[in-house]
C-alpha cells in the first residue's frame, strides 16, 4: 500500500468517527451484486442514519475521498460537467453525499469538506467545510478534533516515510 492509499483509509476512518461521534449510526456500504459504477475504484464509503429531535430518521449514503488539493479535484470535475462522477453518482443514489479529505486545505478550509452540487460562484460542484454543511448537524468541535487527529496522523505517516527513505 503507497502512502496515498493509507491516506485515503484513515480519512474514510476519520470521517466514520466524524459522524459515529454526531451519533449516526454507521454501517458499511454494501454493493449490489454485479454493479459496477462509473470506475472500478470508485464507490461509497459508508451509510450513516440518525433519528432526528422530531422522531424522523434521516438516512446519507457517504462516499470519502482523500484528495492533497480539494480546489484542484473540484475544478477538474466541474470540467467533466454532467460525466463528473459525483454528479452520475448523484443521479444513481440521491441520498449520496460526498466528503473530501485533504491534508492541505486552503487558509481558513478545513481539512474536511462537503461536496455540494451548484457552487456560489456558479460552478457545477463546489464545497463547505464539514461543520458548515447544515444537513449533517456536525459541531465544529467534532470536526477540529478529528482535524487535529488527522493532521498528527498524516506527519507522522510523511516523517516515517522519508525515514525509511533515508535508509536504503
Amino acid at each position: 500500500m503507497d502512502l496515498y492509499d493509507a491516506k485515503d483509509r484513515i480519512a474514510v476512518a476519520l470521517v466514520e468517527s466524524v459522524f459515529r461521534r454526531a451519533r449516526y449510526r454507521v454501517r458499511p456500504f454494501q454493493n449490489e451484486p454485479g454493479l459496477r459504477f462509473i470506475r472500478d475504484d470508485w464507490t461509497p464509503s459508508f451509510h450513516a442514519a440518525l433519528v432526528a429531535d422530531d422522531g424522523n430518521e434521516r438516512e446519507f449514503l457517504i462516499e470519502v475521498t482523500y484528495r492533497p488539493f480539494v480546489e484542484q479535484f473540484i475544478a477538474l470535475e466541474n470540467q467533466r460537467r454532467d460525466a463528473s462522477v459525483f454528479v452520475l453518482a448523484r443521479q444513481h443514489w440521491p441520498a449520496l453525499r460526498s466528503v473530501v479529505v485533504t491534508d492541505h486545505p486552503e487558509h481558513g478550509r478545513s481539512c474536511f469538506q462537503a461536496v455540494v452540487l451548484g457552487s456560489p460562484r456558479g460552478e457545477r460542484l463546489g464545497t463547505v467545510d464539514l461543520a458548515d454543511a447544515g444537513e449533517f448537524a456536525i459541531f465544529a468541535h467534532n470536526v477540529a478534533d478529528h482535524e487535529e487527529l488527522l493532521t498528527r496522523i498524516f506527519a507522522m505517516l510523511s516523517t516515517d516515510k522519508y525515514r525509511h527513505a533515508t535508509r536504503v
